[in-house]
């Protein structure tokens, strides 16, 4: 149950970054390229993060990471929508990309480990149908709000959640 609400926060985090980062890019009247740019910095570091994901994994426990890793994407949400400048979008975005990244490889071998013997595909199976129904709820509950509160509480909401999520993941290791 642990590594099932952890997965689903982690998912929330990246779905929303997918779908208000454009949202957030045209509303700051930014074009398509430069959003593209923005997102392509997200990109780059959650494939740079698990170049280096043996290393760490060596080092820190499973639920640190996890623990770290929403509590870098909580940050990262709490800034993005104080923030207009393209560099500055663009750091937010890699620095989200490290967390987020870093975290997604970790949640399978939690599952696994958390999966009664015998019963790991019924765990990930779980897991697919939670995510979707994120994937599906998620933004659309994220746009409605956006439309009534504007942008900025739809990312610190977000953002609460995943503190939440790292605190509730930061119980998991004492």
């Amino acid at each position: 149950r642990n590594t099932f609400i952890v997965s689903v926060l982690l998912a929330m985090g990246w779905d929303l970054y997918t779908f208000l980062t454009p949202l957030y890019g045209a509303r700051l009247g930014l074009a398509a390229t430069t959003i593209g740019v923005v997102m392509s910095t997200f990109a780059l570091a959650t494939f740079a993060v698990r170049l280096v994901m043996p290393l760490v994994v060596k080092r820190l426990r499973q639920w640190v990471v996890m623990s770290s890793a929403l509590a870098v994407a909580g940050t990262a949400y709490i800034l993005f929508p104080l923030f207009t400048s393209v560099p500055l979008l663009m750091a937010l975005s890699f620095v989200l990309g490290l967390g987020l990244g870093c975290a997604q490889p970790i949640i399978m071998s939690l599952l696994y480990e958390a999966s009664p013997p015998g019963r790991q595909g019924e765990a990930v199976g779980m897991r697919t149908s939670l995510l979707n129904g994120s994937h599906t709820l998620i933004p659309l509950a994220s746009g409605a709000l956006s439309a009534v509160a504007g942008m900025g509480p739809v990312f610190w909401l977000l953002a609460a959640f995943l503190l939440g999520g790292a605190w509730f993941a930061r119980q998991r290791i004492e």
